[in-house]
């Protein structure tokens, strides 16, 4: 009997939104933001297991955008974060290193300007739910990056990060219960929209 390997890509989705509900809490002022770090460092450090073995496997079977997507996503959104929120909550306590997280700005700045040119590649060859995903998660790194610039400020700017990220976490959760229950089911039980971009029908 040949062996038919499954996608991880629900559970990849599922980490994707752990980390943009944990953020919204952060950013959303749900949460103490200080006291919060270490926990969301743990449970990035889980996302990141999971992205980094669904990149993996994604890019084995051809998946170009997608496997490279969760890649550095898992690199940079997880695991660098997780030694970033680590490093806040110690360095500044501990040694009395005063932290200039700038820098953190311009290295979300690459991040940033990947996903958005990526973008379009995605309203092309994912379904319609996922293309609106990357498209507000772009409104989310947009507003994260300035931030982390220091050139803007306040609770409008963190709105701007939280809400668009409960929002992508919110899509990212119905795309896998879709993939799972309509692979369950042999047919549709969650629609998924297609394509934002579609190809015109050849006219004869």
């Amino acid at each position: 009997m040949e062996h038919q390997s499954a996608t991880p890509a629900p559970a990849g989705l599922v980490s994707f939104a752990v980390a943009c509900f944990t953020f919204f809490g952060i950013y959303g002022g749900f949460v103490d933001g200080p006291g919060a770090l270490p926990l969301l460092a743990c449970w990035l450090l889980g996302a990141f297991v999971i992205q980094f073995i669904v990149a993996l496997r994604e890019l084995d079977h051809g998946a170009l955008l997608g496997g490279n997507v969760f890649l550095y996503f898992s690199g940079f959104f997880c695991l660098a974060t997780v030694f970033s929120l680590l490093t806040k909550t110690i360095f500044p306590s501990q040694l009395g290193i005063a932290l200039d997280v700038r820098i953190e700005g311009f290295a979300w700045l690459p991040c940033t300007l990947a996903l958005i040119l990526w973008t379009p590649a995605y309203f092309k060859t994912a379904n319609g739910c996922m293309g609106a995903l990357v498209a507000i998660t772009d409104v989310a790194l947009v507003a994260l990056t300035l931030k982390d610039l220091g050139l803007v400020s306040g609770p409008t700017v963190s709105a701007l990060i939280a809400y668009p990220l409960l929002i992508a976490g919110s899509i990212a959760v119905y795309v896998s219960a879709a993939l799972q229950l309509n692979g369950a089911f042999g047919r549709t039980v969650l629609k998924l929209p297609p394509p934002i971009i579609r190809e015109k029908a050849n006219s004869q």
